[in-house]
């Protein structure tokens, strides 16, 4: 598989595979990580007890953690192959790290803040050997107390982000084991062909959160790759809150991603209205509730949320979109090195 990323800041260096070069393994999981460390560990214990040694290799893709996460790892796990990045590459680049070192027939992307069940990857095998079209497949997500979370979502249509009625939603149909076909399944319990991942590429870098599995999704479809979630299998997502803290750089990354969605899947004439759609929102909302929050001084943090909401993603367009807004400690991104 390519290798699109450079790696960074090994402090500690990747375990070598327990396979000799050129064999292949069954599943390759792949975590990234940025704090949380308690979290992490109690992700990995519960994977481990799915995992067959022989079989199976972990990576874990630390982006530049300050709270003892890779050490723990390392001392608790050391089968774990860690990548080490000094600074944040991200969701989708530093996926692409493992991705390009990864041996497995079958890959198994997984959020830090989820616990899996100990026979998911003898039902993941299964699926995939029954399903050959099969170049993605989710997990069914619960919460914490058994409740069911969205797990696949439709595509976002083109009439739909123009505010207008969008077109009925596709009846998908249901296997007979138990696959059910999306058009995107979410990334916190992602499994995906090796196969496919050769013929429509890795994620794409220049999403640094959101969006990404939705486009990488999209681009396996328009490759020929069919999308499923498993109905059998169960994974609890916990829902980490690594980006509460920043939320209004949060908002940055999510605009910037969304741009690059509708660059991707709609072509330019139709990003361009897209974005010009987007931009008289921003400036009408923002305008509607910064007026509010000025007639009554700032007093209400209700108001002053919402008028953050609008005008500080307007202020990083009309600011030119600079790269150095969003989430804090972001690698450099050379659009070059995208796959």
């Amino acid at each position: 598989m390519p290798a699109p990323y450079p790696m960074t800041g090994h402090a500690h260096p990747i375990p070598p595979p327990a396979t000799q070069p050129g064999e292949s393994r069954r599943f390759s999981v792949i975590i990234v990580h940025r704090n949380g460390r308690d979290m992490l560990l109690g992700t990995l214990d519960a994977l481990f007890a799915a995992l067959d040694g022989e079989a199976d290799e972990v990576f874990l893709v630390d982006n530049g953690s300050s709270d003892g996460s890779v050490a723990a790892v390392a001392a608790r796990h050391p089968a774990v192959r860690i990548i080490e990045n000094g600074c944040n590459h991200g969701f989708a680049r530093a996926n692409n790290q493992a991705i390009a070192l990864a041996r497995g027939r079958y890959l198994l992307l997984l959020n830090s803040d989820t616990r899996v069940e100990a026979d998911i990857l003898t039902r993941l095998d299964g699926h995939f050997g029954r399903q050959p079209d099969a170049g993605i497949i989710g997990a069914s997500l619960v919460g914490s107390e058994g409740e069911a979370q969205h797990s696949s979502h439709q595509f976002p249509s083109f009439r739909g982000e123009l505010g207008l009625p969008a077109p009925r939603p596709a009846t998908r149909p249901t296997t007979g084991d138990g696959l059910k076909e999306a058009d995107w399944v979410v990334g916190a319990c992602m499994a995906v062909r090796a196969a496919a991942v050769d013929q429509a590429g890795p994620l794409e870098g220049a999403f640094f959160f959101y969006y990404e599995d939705v486009e990488w999704c999209l681009r396996m479809r328009r490759h020929g790759w069919r999308v499923y979630v498993a109905e059998d299998v169960r994974v609890t997502h916990l829902r980490g809150r690594s980006t509460l803290a920043v939320r209004k750089e949060a908002l940055i990354e999510q605009l910037s991603s969304r741009l690059i969605y509708y660059r991707k899947a709609f072509g330019r004439p139709r990003y361009l209205l897209l974005f010009a759609h987007r931009l008289l929102r921003l400036a009408l909302s923002g305008s509607f509730w910064g007026t509010l929050n000025l007639i009554t001084l700032g007093r209400r943090p209700a108001l002053r949320a919402r008028a953050q909401r609008y005008l500080h993603p307007l202020s990083w367009i009309l600011a030119g979109r600079p790269d150095d807004w969003g989430l804090p400690d972001k690698c450099p991104y050379d659009p070059k090195d995208a796959p």
